[in-house]
């Protein structure tokens, strides 16, 4: 038996995903969506009877040919904070479609989605949408092809400049790419799919491609197995149903009475006492009028009803166990999978904690740039706290993804930074901002530490005391000058020490650059060791000026005139 390829949509926030797929399934999820940015995971089911209506044009000739039952999609977050989920959306799609806006091109987001397509080696098409907002571009037509022949010459240039454009910035990130309509090889060329969730235009010429992709690459790899497995998308609480998940079924098939065994550290057993389904062209987040069923078939999206519910977590896999046997093996491979990807006892770096597996190698990826000393399975433990004491403060952190964590209160105690929830980018974000104020704090340490230099000039007729200490009215020419800074003449001699700043009978802490004020000098007197207009410098040692030269803050000019002075190289 052959299952439906799940298809899943990828790319930047706000650059047409869900509004692209409203247009297929005529609901407004785009328009709920909470700042119109996808929030969850949607699944769609759409029947390949749907498919050849809307298509008709391409695919008549082809229509008897045709294997697969329709296709399944999932409408992912945009934002690069979901990358986690996009990567559990990515791990098992069948094809994607990678959004690009026309008008804004490769974004952080859309880079991230590169990356992903990259590493499982997904086949994708890339829709380029929001065509409907080039200047004076006219809709007459839903096949591209056609309407694009229709449109003003302006308007065909501007398509080309922005079209060319990316697909310039496609060949930067190693795909070659071209229209649709020109390619001669899909294995070696990507698809770009003008289009516009809009007004439809380009949905046709997408779904045609989509299918072609499937009926000749894929039709293989889609036979279902015999065991059920999937994704939980999300726990809900229903007035009605009471404790539910939705989930997408990816493989084999699911039935009422079934067992299924959730991969968390600790696996749930969750009996199924029911399975809902909306209806084709809705989306399972959006449908009113599910339909009870008491099977389902891979692929398609599904809320399950069962004792022990409650306990699942979003994000993590399933697996049909309906023996003794299927248990056993099962928890073996799990755990020999866990194994080999937990990570134990580097030298240096922060620790992971997560509550499955899924979510750990969620959070390895999305900390693939940070040192990471300790990654596992299940809530942080004393010696993790211990691990952490004695490191350096930006690896003093304890990550806590989606599990309790009852050592929270002693790991505070001993300075270590604790950044737990169950939002896996929210996790990543408060570790930035939280890296960026060390960075932060220990610049403004350095620049505490960092040496005053300063140039400084003897008033003249400002001498208040000759000697025992010397008091005079100075000027600050470039520089800053501190209590108790050394004084040196031209020759590089040290001459004495500032004891005391005044200013207008005030003690001060420091002269900035072109103030004036009273210092006091013990040790010298005015008229032999120093004179009235005499210019002075502060003095500094090698290794001070070694250091002071990567500060951009310092006068460089002063630093050098002081170098010179001093005989440095």
């Amino acid at each position: 038996m052959i299952r439906q390829p799940i298809v899943t949509v990828l790319g930047h926030v706000d650059h047409g995903k869900t509004t692209l797929l409203d247009y297929i399934r005529k609901t407004v999820v785009a328009k709920k969506e909470a700042g119109k940015i996808t929030q969850d995971i949607g699944a769609t089911d759409v029947k390949i009877s749907i498919i050849l209506d809307i298509a008709s044009q391409y695919l008549k000739t082809i229509r008897d040919k045709i294997k697969i039952p329709g296709l399944l999609f999932i409408d992912t977050p945009g934002h690069l904070a979901f990358t986690a989920m996009r990567e559990k959306g990515g791990a098992i799609a069948d094809l994607v479609i990678l959004i690009i806006d026309i008008n804004e091109g490769i974004k952080p987001q859309t880079e991230e989605s590169l990356k992903i397509l990259r590493k499982f080696k997904t086949p994708f098409v890339v829709a380029l949408t929001k065509i409907d907002r080039l200047t004076g571009w006219r809709n007459s037509s839903k096949d591209f092809l056609t309407n694009f022949k229709e449109q003003p010459e302006h308007v065909k240039q501007e398509f080309y400049d922005k079209f060319y454009r990316i697909e310039g910035e496609l060949s930067n990130y190693g795909f070659d790419s071209a229209l649709f309509s020109e390619i001669k090889n899909f294995t070696k060329e990507l698809a770009i799919v003008p289009c516009s969730g809009i007004t439809g235009e380009g949905i046709p010429n997408l779904f045609t491609i989509l299918i072609g992709l499937s009926q000749k690459f894929l039709v293989d790899k889609l036979k279902i197995s015999d065991r059920g497995k999937g994704v939980i998308l999300e726990l809900k609480k229903d007035e009605k149903l009471g404790n539910n998940v939705d989930v997408i079924l990816y493989d084999g098939t699911l039935k009422v009475g079934d067992e299924i065994l959730v991969e968390l550290a600790e696996p749930i057993y969750v009996k199924i006492r029911g399975l809902l389904k909306p209806s084709s062209l809705q989306d399972i987040r959006t449908e009113k009028k599910l339909v009870s069923v008491g099977k389902v078939y891979a692929a398609a999206g599904v809320k399950i009803i069962g004792k022990n519910i409650e306990n699942v977590l979003a994000g993590v896999n399933f697996q049909v166990v309906n023996s003794k046997k299927e248990k056993e093996k099962v928890l073996k491979e799990l755990k020999k999978e866990q194994i080999s990807k937990e990570i134990e006892e580097q030298s240096e770096g922060i620790i992971l904690r997560a509550s499955n597996l899924g979510g750990l190698e969620a959070l390895i990826n999305l900390f693939e740039n940070v040192k990471i000393k300790r990654a596992k399975i299940g809530a942080p433990t004393k010696e993790d706290v211990v691990a952490l004491e004695d490191v350096s403060p930006e690896n003093k952190v304890l990550i806590c993804f989606n599990v309790d964590n009852p050592l929270r209160d002693l790991a505070n105690s001993k300075g270590i930074r604790v950044i737990e929830g169950r939002v896996i980018y929210k996790l990543f974000e408060e570790f930035e901002e939280w890296i960026e104020k060390l960075k932060q704090k220990e610049e403004e340490e350095k620049k505490q530490r960092m040496k005053k230099i300063g140039k400084i000039k003897l008033l003249k007729g400002f001498v208040f005391r000759q000697s025992n200490p010397a008091i005079v009215g100075v000027e600050v020419l470039a520089g800053v000058l501190e209590e108790d800074a050394k004084l040196m003449n031209k020759e590089g001699k040290i001459i004495g020490s500032v004891k005391q700043i005044q200013n207008e009978g005030k003690t001060i802490k420091k002269l900035e650059k072109d103030e004036q004020a009273a210092i006091s000098i013990p040790r010298v007197t005015i008229g032999r060791q120093i004179k009235e207009e005499e210019i002075l410098y502060t003095p500094i040692s090698r290794e001070e000026y070694r250091e002071l030269k990567k500060f951009e803050e310092i006068d460089k000019e002063l630093l050098e005139e002081i170098k010179e002075i001093l005989g440095y190289f």
